[in-house]
């Protein structure tokens, strides 16, 4: 009973880890196509996540984009050596931006939706690692009203209050069986968080500009989770019984800073630095409504550690409709040795991106990214559950989005710099 006291904990923390350690770096269609270079750019009106002092040199528009996540998930087993793929899922994430310049005055208002954690993975209902995961679902939102100052030409702060929403969906198998088959056990639950998120926009001369960013923690409280289990045998029953949970959980702060240069008028470079602070993920504990032998409530070691990444791109002009991108970006997994888990097969990341414009007219424009991401393999035992294996993870990831200018008469485009 102590194993399946273990396990059940295991399962719960998943369903949290998952929103914690998979960051979703696709929060715009032009950044996606630079290696998510953002920071120091610019770009369109993406910059209410990317940096909010940048606002004030944005024209008055609304920006859409979605990304369709293809991962490609594969465990094999050390000690057998069977080979196991998740089932093919696609995931959709999001963005949904607006700013404002106030007529005769240094405000600009924003507003930004969006969505940096989520996707899900899903495995056989009879694969070796079901015990720990057989379905896991997440959804983020992040909703973020924004102001910017611009002090002059070459300065402008901007600041955003986040109010996060998430949903979570677990399944798993338990090594218990009635006549029908081996027990399952399903966790569900909302959360809802509360942040903020800074920046300050340089810029430096007609070539050179720069920004910091600052993402603040967010705590996700899931209240009244429900935990529901299926074919429990009659004398398991009242160690299984159906109930709720309440849990918080520490969505990282992040502290980012940027560069882009513009070597002629057509082409411009650019660089970002993020550095995460994981290590406010320390442990995760679960209080549930009814403790038995198999409920507990005692928390459980993620000890994640601090990381970076590093992300280069560029951007042509071709024309005077068509620009086009490319760039990539290195990872670093905040995942120690023996806390990888199958809901999360994480490792260290490198990715490479393209992307383009394409203007319909003088206010619409049509933006395209593909993305394409490779966890490096990584072969673990799992402190917690012994799961032990080698898991490898890549992922496509096209996207589009579109912008429209609001000012009825546009005398020139939105220019990079």
């Amino acid at each position: 009973m102590k194993k399946l006291s273990l396990l059940l904990l295991s399962m719960s923390m998943v369903s949290l880890v998952y929103a914690g350690g998979f960051k979703i770096g696709l929060q715009g269609q032009k950044q996606i196509g630079m290696g998510h270079v953002g920071i120091g750019l610019a770009q369109d009106a993406s910059s209410v996540y990317f940096n909010p002092g940048a606002l004030s040199f944005i024209e008055n528009q609304i920006n859409f984009g979605v990304s369709a996540i293809v991962p490609r998930v594969q465990f094999i087993e050390t000690n057998t050596n069977i080979s196991t793929f998740a089932e093919n899922q696609t995931f959709t994430p999001f963005s949904l931006y607006a700013n404002y310049h106030i007529k005769n005055s240094p405000v600009t208002l924003g507003v930004g939706v969006y969505t940096p954690f989520g996707s899900g993975v899903k495995y056989p209902t009879d694969w070796t690692g079901r015990y720990v995961l057989t379905n896991i679902n997440l959804t983020n939102v992040f909703i973020q009203p924004t102001v910017a100052y611009k002090v002059n030409d070459f300065l402008s702060f901007g600041a955003g209050f986040v109010y996060s929403l998430g949903h979570v969906t677990l399944e798993k198998e338990l090594p218990i069986e009635n006549s029908i088959g081996e027990g399952s056990a399903k966790l569900e639950g909302s959360a809802a968080g509360f942040g903020y998120n800074l920046g300050a926009y340089f810029n430096l001369n007609k070539r050179l500009t720069g920004g910091v960013v600052y993402h603040s923690r967010v705590d996700m409280k899931v209240d009244n989770g429900s935990a529901t289990f299926s074919n429990i045998p009659t004398a398991l029953s009242s160690t299984f019984p159906n109930t709720t949970f309440t849990t918080e959980l520490p969505l990282p702060s992040e502290a980012g800073v940027g560069f882009a240069y513009k070597a002629n008028k057509d082409f411009t470079v650019g660089v970002d630095v993020n550095y995460t602070f994981w290590n406010s993920f320390e442990s995760l504990g679960f209080d549930y409504a009814d403790n038995t032998s198999a409920l507990v409530d005692d928390p459980s070691p993620r000890n994640y550690e601090n990381a970076w990444a590093f992300r280069a791109g560029f951007q042509y002009d071709a024309s005077r409709r068509v620009s086009v991108r490319a760039g990539a970006f290195f990872d670093q997994t905040p995942v120690q040795n023996g806390y990888v888990n199958p809901e999360l097969p994480d490792n260290d990341k490198v990715g490479i991106s393209m992307g383009g414009t394409y203007w319909l007219e003088d206010r619409i424009s049509i933006d395209f990214s593909l993305l394409y991401e490779d966890v490096i393999k990584r072969r673990d035992i799992n402190t917690e559950t012994q799961l032990s294996g080698t898991y490898k993870t890549k992922v496509i990831i096209p996207g589009v989005g579109v912008s429209y200018l609001i000012n009825k008469k546009v005398k020139k485009r939105i220019n990079t710099l």
